[in-house]
């Protein structure tokens, strides 16, 4: 009991969040200590915590140093794993502001998307951790960014189309951005022959 007549309630880790930290070669005792001190928020919460924290502390520990080259290989690993890309319809001839509102709508357009349904949600928490890899393509047209938004549907790939309401520069409902989100070769298996825009 506390002072205020409370039972103590020992803290239990989220299993999942636990396993996920030490799959990437965080020790159990630093999942454990991350996971208490986010308040089992999540696991993107508690690997800040790792880094900013317990690694620092401990950085003389030859134990630690190999902790955190295990860490920066899974760190390489993930950071190369997972992209979202974003097809551009260049028929439009959008201006450049243009384009990147278009492209800002189609990132938090998927995003929102698969946060709401729950879809590849650790694939979404590693790529939001791991610095969010995004690249910028050339679409030819409507048609041609329709093509690659009904194959990414039929290979279950995560996408989102984005048609304009016409405020500006372009007439209401334009197709203008794709955006496909999964790893490497997910992504590029829809827009791995394009350039870059």
């Amino acid at each position: 009991m506390d002072a205020t007549n409370k039972p103590y309630v020992k803290f239990q880790p989220n299993e999942e969040y636990l396993e996920s930290l030490i799959s990437m070669g965080i020790s159990e005792s630093h999942a454990q200590e991350a996971l208490f001190c986010t308040g089992n928020e999540s696991v993107e919460a508690a690997i800040s915590y790792v880094f900013t924290n317990l690694l620092q502390e401990d950085n003389e520990d030859p134990s630690v140093v190999q902790r955190g080259a295990v860490a920066e290989n899974c760190y390489e690993e993930s950071a190369k794993r997972y992209k979202m890309s974003f097809v551009v319809n260049t028929a439009l001839k959008m201006g450049v502001g243009k384009v990147a509102a278009q492209v800002a709508h189609a990132c938090l357009g998927l995003y929102r998307e698969m946060r709401i349904t729950g879809e590849k949600e650790d694939a979404l928490n590693e790529w939001d951790y791991f610095g969010e890899k995004k690249i910028v393509l050339k679409g030819d047209n409507t048609e041609h960014l329709e093509e690659l938004f009904n194959k990414a549907k039929e290979l279950n790939i995560p996408c989102y189309l984005v048609s304009d309401s016409g405020f500006t520069q372009i007439p209401a409902g334009s197709v203008t951005v794709l955006s496909v989100f999964g790893d490497e070769d997910e992504v590029d298996a829809i827009t791995g022959t394009l350039s870059l825009l």
